[in-house]
């Protein structure tokens, strides 16, 4: 199976919940925005008691209140989580949810 890079982003306290703010992974090539959210559940979270504010149960959409962009585009004004990836990508998550 080939893979490709691209750099996987957390911020607006999403950073918190998994290995590093920043991350260059390699995944599988054909992959859509959903099968990054299953690699980022299964390879990056390290906090997986509070996964829920990161992404749904099971891992096929984000939570309410995070943003996700694809190379700074708003994944809803591309093909959302059918959108493919391609080599060199950044995929971004953003919380906009803080508790307290």
């Amino acid at each position: 199976m080939s893979t490709i890079p691209v750099t996987i982003d957390f911020s607006g306290g999403a950073e918190f919940l998994v290995k590093a703010k920043a991350q260059k992974v390699q995944i599988p090539a054909d992959s859509t925005l959903r099968d990054v959210l299953k690699f980022v559940r299964d390879n990056l979270v390290t906090d997986v008691h509070r996964i829920n504010m990161l992404l749904n149960d099971d891992a096929s959409e984000v939570a309410h209140g995070v943003i996700t962009l694809i190379n700074d585009t708003d994944t809803g004004l591309l093909l959302e989580y059918d959108t493919v990836i391609e080599a060199g990508d950044t995929i971004t998550f953003v919380s906009t949810l803080h508790g307290g």
